[in-house]
């Protein structure tokens, strides 16, 4: 009987040992698409310290947006067995449902980040869409304003990798074919990073020089198109233009408090927001505490108020 006991109890802490190793785990983890993107940057430096406190040690991997580098690097946080939880921005949702499923049957609570998919717990989510057509309703009053009812060529950075991208694009398209009817539309692609930008625009110049606005989905590839305007001999302070991006960081920051800068505006996330609110899901998930989605907006981002958006304020 004894023997029956013993071996019914080391069969049950066989079957639990990923849950035991799992909830023990003194580590999170947090993937992003790659470490060029300096607001992902701005969050995982802010994240660190106060990941720390609660006494987990914060892993993050760079897989330059390769989706199978992304799968074998869950792999092995799974494999690690330190790991507590993990949150990710998925290159590719599809390809993630399968390491999510491995990670929840060793225990590992999945986040989302900015996207849901088969098997995540929670995640953290924006309304992209809507926030394209937030950022479309002050370029189309800027245009109103500057033109009036003049035809405006608009050149559009777009990239349709993942939903998070197409639908901020389709926000922004929708929207300011509803507000400013006068537009014309140019979807530039591919513009997925600062080279991508510039060279995007570099051709839109060449083939329409008289194209006045330009806008995208996120902010590195519209210091891209600042650069290539620069470059092609446009005044920083050119009242004939307007550039806007979704997204922001410092370095965009100081752009935009430039006086008059072409770069007017951004329609953006402040860091440390993004990153307290990771902290309280990895932490809440890491303990087994129920974790439910949670929904943030960006703000306008202005001369007027750019201060404020600095990293770490």
């Amino acid at each position: 009987m004894k023997r029956m006991i013993g071996a019914l109890v080391a069969t049950v802490l066989a079957l639990s040992a990923p849950y035991a190793a799992s909830a023990q785990g003194k580590a999170v983890a947090v993937s992003f698409g790659s470490s060029t993107i300096q607001l992902w940057n701005d969050i995982l430096k802010a994240m660190k310290p106060a990941l720390a406190k609660e006494g987990y040690e914060l892993l993050t991997d760079d897989p330059q947006f390769r989706v199978e580098q992304q799968v074998q690097d869950w792999k092995a946080w799974i494999a690690q067995g330190e790991v507590a939880a993990i949150m990710g921005w998925p290159t590719n949702t599809d390809a993630l449902v399968p390491v999510t499923k491995q990670a929840k049957e060793a225990g590992i609570p999945v986040l989302g980040f900015a996207a849901e998919w088969q098997g995540v717990q929670a995640s953290l989510l924006t309304q992209p869409e809507q926030d394209g057509r937030d950022l479309a309703d002050h370029v189309a009053e800027w245009i109103k304003k500057t033109y009036g009812d003049k035809p405006v060529k608009v050149g559009l950075m777009s990239e349709e990798a993942n939903d998070l991208e197409r639908l901020r694009v389709e926000g922004i398209y929708k929207g300011l074919q509803e507000k400013a009817p006068n537009a014309e539309i140019f979807k530039l692609s591919p513009a997925i990073n600062r080279e991508e930008g510039y060279n995007a625009a570099k051709r839109q110049m060449t083939a329409h020089p008289d194209t006045y606005v330009f806008l995208s989905f996120s902010n590195e590839q519209i210091k891209g198109a600042y650069k290539a305007l620069l470059d092609s001999g446009v005044a920083k302070d050119d009242p004939r233009f307007f550039l806007a991006g979704m997204d922001v960081t410092d370095e965009d920051i100081d752009l935009i408090k430039i006086p008059g800068s072409i770069y007017r505006m951004a329609f953006g996330f402040r860091s440390a927001t993004i990153a307290d609110t990771c902290v309280k899901m990895l932490v809440a998930a890491a303990r087994g505490e129920k974790v439910e989605n949670n929904y943030l907006r960006p703000e306008v981002v202005t001369p007027e108020n750019a201060e404020s958006f600095y990293a770490g304020k």
